[in-house]
């Protein structure tokens, strides 16, 4: 997908864009419409594959794709499935609701705690479980808020060692996996606090990704959406949130004391609040129109509440 190079252009992209032309995966869009937009009326909320690919029309993807990709979450324990006649219908898995909500805390809080100059240890056995587990478990890691050291060993100044013992229960099959949490101890020949935030949190890499998504997004502040139809709201807001959740939770946390001043990381998130602010209603009535009658789920959260923190 082409950047947004001004408000004047940024709709005609925004229409543009399609899975095949840089937009997010199908996977990560419908992982997006389950956090984003189902989750918010309650973990029984259900969804078909017809409706989901109706949501999911703008962006090219079709009845197939969506049905393909559903069939991995489902292997991937992220997503149940029920079958009614002919019919299924999939929801969040109750063993991944949990992921959901700490993926949701980075998303939309962005809280990082003060640093109390210790670091949480991962290290996973390579002769243990199986590769594909291990990999799970490395992603999941990942997506709580750790970063890679060396392989089978991810480290984290600001996720708890709890929080990570946790993640290791939840993926499951291991035995063997170190987790703890202690000051870096610096003397010749050790990896210093530089060196490990280097390797595991790649503060260039993530802030130029972070530029990227400005220049992309900052446009749709200054683009006038009030007349924006619902189903292009909802589009808007499902790309808008999938790019964000695509940078937050593939990039360890870094806390205060290790971000430089100026933090784009910063910017980035003000400009998704806005505009996730000013098109979540008419995408919420686009949601609603297109969902069963019969599956819209409860009310929802109070979706103001969202970036809250971000002003």
């Amino acid at each position: 997908m082409t950047p947004a190079a001004g408000p004047d252009d940024a709709l005609a992209h925004l229409r543009a864009a399609r899975t095949s032309d840089g937009a997010p995966s199908a996977r990560n869009l419908i992982v997006t419409v389950f956090g984003d937009a189902l989750l918010p009326h309650g973990a029984e909320t259900e969804v078909s594959v017809r409706a989901l690919a109706r949501l999911l029309d703008g962006f090219g993807v079709n009845e197939r794709l969506v049905r393909t990709s559903l069939t991995r979450l489902v292997n991937d324990e992220l997503l149940a499935v029920r079958a009614e006649g002919r019919r299924s219908y999939y929801r969040v898995a109750p063993a991944a609701l949990d992921l959901f909500r700490r993926a949701d805390e980075r998303i939309y809080r962005g809280e990082v705690p003060d640093w109390d100059g210790a670091w949480t240890v991962v290290v996973i056995d390579g002769s243990e479980a199986t590769a594909d587990r291990r990999a799970r478990l490395r992603h999941e890691l990942a997506w709580v808020g750790m970063g890679a050291v060396a392989p089978n060993v991810m480290a984290s100044p600001v996720v708890s060692a709890s929080t990570a013992a946790a993640t290791v229960q939840r993926v499951g099959g291991f035995e063997h996996v170190l987790v703890l949490r202690s000051e870096v101890v610096e003397s010749a020949g050790t990896l210093g606090i530089d060196e490990l935030a280097r390797r595991c949190l790649a503060i260039d890499d993530v802030a130029d990704r972070y530029r990227s998504f400005v220049d992309r997004f900052g446009p749709y502040r200054r683009a006038s959406l009030e007349g924006l139809a619902p189903a292009d709201a909802f589009k808007l807001r499902v790309l808008a949130v999938a790019a964000f959740r695509r940078l937050v939770l593939g990039e360890p946390s870094i806390p205060i004391g290790l971000r430089p001043v100026g933090w784009v990381g910063d910017e980035a998130r003000s400009v998704v609040a806005d505009v996730y602010r000013r098109v979540a209603d008419a995408a919420e009535d686009f949601l609603l129109a297109t969902l069963e009658p019969s599956r819209p789920g409860a009310e929802p959260t109070d979706l103001a509440a969202r970036f809250r923190s971000v002003r």
